[in-house]
């Protein structure tokens, strides 16, 4: 099974690391490499001062890289030699304000930069050329278009989060709606029935009790036959769950076509992972109910891993069919602001108490932010077998 690595920490804030590395190399390198002449001890010490408060830029992006433009703009002129080192991160500070704040501000911020390039360029003719001023202002144009880049993407990948989490919501209420109409058609006479004997008893008690519970285990037997046709059948073309399409598959050719749906959903929508099938070949196992509640299971899988998984860590899913049973396992990393409990949703509720029908097991846990679950389900005659006598005792029963 495949978890997350116990001790490793993810990199929660990925473009401000990569900005920072990427600057603080370069400037590392024209300080201790290319610097000609060598900078003296106490400018070293100014430097390396700029590269701490640099590193803070990770946590703290804005305060952190006002300081950096404050501490470039006077040491510049109090501290001998700093000005020639610090261009780089003068760059980085741009970036970062631009990419944590507005539009407005990033566009006050580059008008503020341009302005200090230029009368710097007049005071100090021999600082900047009118190309190099040019070019500066140019630089801090991309850095402040870097930025807002950035903070549109960040903004369009949240988007993209709730409308997925939407998405999924959205078809579990459909199919939950469409299950609900069902029901109530196909149930509503049965539990009629029932309610209308129960008050016929007190209304004419010329008739036996046994012949009026033989008539309520009727009905109670049809509604329980009517609800598993329903759950494993769902036929109906509108119907977005709909089963008719995998009624004449085998087993194994449902697995293979579930997993593989599965997978193109999740990674279109950023997951990474996979899915596992082992089948028989020549199993040929045709079996309508357990294929019917196979295709809930997957869909009941996938979904909890859409609306639930962190689409930064991993999945995983094994589908295994033998001749005997059909078992399916999978985890996934649970994202950090999901709050799901640990018994799970109402579909899993409902699926665990139809996989019990068929003589299945369920089972689930949730363990240092990673999500375990387990199917199995009998087929073909042990399945039958072990179903048979649920139903015989709900008759007797009546």
């Amino acid at each position: 099974m495949m978890s997350k690595p116990r001790g490793t920490k993810r990199i929660w804030h990925p473009y401000r690391a990569f900005f920072i590395i990427i600057f603080s190399l370069l400037y590392e390198l024209n300080v201790w490499v290319y610097a000609m002449p060598k900078p003296s001890p106490g400018t070293l010490v100014w430097l390396m001062a700029a590269q701490a408060i640099v590193v803070c830029c990770y946590w703290f992006p804005v305060w952190a890289s006002v300081a950096v433009l404050l501490l470039n703009g006077v040491g510049e002129y109090a501290i001998p030699g700093y000005g020639q080192f610090t261009a780089y991160f003068m760059f980085l500070a741009v970036v970062l304000i631009s990419y944590r704040t507005s539009a407005r501000i990033a566009a006050a911020l580059w008008f503020v930069m341009a302005a200090y390039t230029c009368i710097e360029t007049s005071v100090r003719p021999d600082a900047f050329s009118l190309y190099g001023c040019t070019a500066f202002c140019m630089v801090y144009l991309v850095m402040v278009v870097v930025g807002r880049f950035l903070a549109w993407n960040d903004q369009r990948n949240e988007q993209l989060r709730r409308t997925v989490e939407l998405e999924a919501k959205v078809r579990q209420l459909e199919s939950n709606q469409y299950l609900a109409a069902y029901l109530h058609d196909a149930l509503s006479q049965e539990l009629a029935l029932i309610a209308m004997e129960v008050q016929l008893r007190n209304a004419d008690p010329s008739r036996s009790d046994d012949e009026r519970w033989e008539h309520v285990g009727e009905y109670a037997g049809n509604a329980l036959d009517d609800l598993r046709e329903i759950i494993m059948n769902l036929r109906d073309e509108s119907m977005s769950l709909r089963l008719s399409e995998n009624q004449d598959k085998d087993i194994a050719t449902v697995l293979e076509h579930q997993g593989r749906e599965g997978d193109e959903l999740l990674h279109r929508h950023g997951f990474t992972g996979d899915t596992e099938v082992d089948v028989i070949r020549d199993a040929d196992v045709h079996d309508g109910d357990v294929s019917g509640l196979v295709t809930l299971i997957c869909h009941e899988v996938y979904v909890n891993i859409l609306k639930h998984g962190d689409a930064a860590g991993r999945y995983r899913v094994r589908m295994e069919e033998t001749a005997a049973r059909v078992r399916i396992d999978y985890e996934n990393d649970i994202a950090e602001a999901d709050e799901t409990k640990t018994h799970g949703g109402n579909g899993i509720r409902a699926l665990r108490s139809l996989i019990t029908s068929m003589g299945g097991t369920l089972s689930h846990d949730r363990a240092d932010g990673v999500w375990k679950g387990h199917v199995e389900l009998p087929i073909g005659a042990d399945a039958r077998a072990r179903t048979a006598p649920a139903v015989n005792a709900h008759s007797a029963a009546a």
